[in-house]
């Protein structure tokens, strides 16, 4: 199985960052295959369907990463209870490809806040999107409270039930991944 992944954040301390370094080393120890992408390799102008002929660079080197993959690892921060702005900009745009890159991929969503709430608003919000794109949202996510007082200096969980659920989640969107794709 192969994922891309990658935090919604530009923050180079960002939260949602540790969350996808610790989806990743689940994954690898899962034995998946995971392209780590940083969220500025996909800075990309706003979105204008007028100029859909000449899409922007990041676009198309976007959808390049996404060919090959089974699906989509992605951390997202909750800004005034919804997912970024930019993180739109790109489905919007990835959306204007045919064929579409997207469709037929799975998604497994995760949000690491300061908050109480985890972003879940966020994370509920970012599903239709990626449904409206032909993807299969894995029905689990991860919204981590509180997350700047939830990483060891090793980048797990510092509460043990916390990193056995995240672990068995990633196990269960691999072989939802194998359901979805027919490996």
């Amino acid at each position: 199985m192969k994922f891309l992944a990658f935090a919604a954040s530009h923050r180079p301390e960002s939260l949602n960052l540790k969350l996808i370094q610790l989806a990743v080393k689940n994954m690898h120890a899962l034995g998946a295959q995971v392209d780590v992408a940083g969220y500025g390799e996909f800075d990309m102008e706003i979105y204008n369907d007028i100029y859909s002929a000449n899409q922007p660079e990041p676009t198309k080197a976007f959808a390049k990463r996404v060919e090959g993959i089974d699906g989509l690892i992605i951390s997202i921060p909750e800004y005034n209870w919804s997912f970024p702005g930019s993180l739109k900009n790109i489905i919007d745009w990835t959306s204007l490809i045919k064929p579409n890159p997207l469709a037929g991929k799975t998604a497994l969503l995760m949000s690491a806040t300061t908050g109480a709430r985890g972003g879940i608003s966020g994370l509920q919000q970012f599903k239709s999107p990626l449904e409206a794109q032909h993807m299969f949202v894995f029905h689990k996510v991860f919204p981590l409270a509180h997350a700047q007082n939830a990483f060891n200096s090793t980048g797990d969980l510092i509460d043990k039930a916390q990193q056995e659920l995240f672990f068995n989640m990633a196990n269960d969107y691999i072989n939802f991944t194998k359901k979805i794709s027919g490996n």
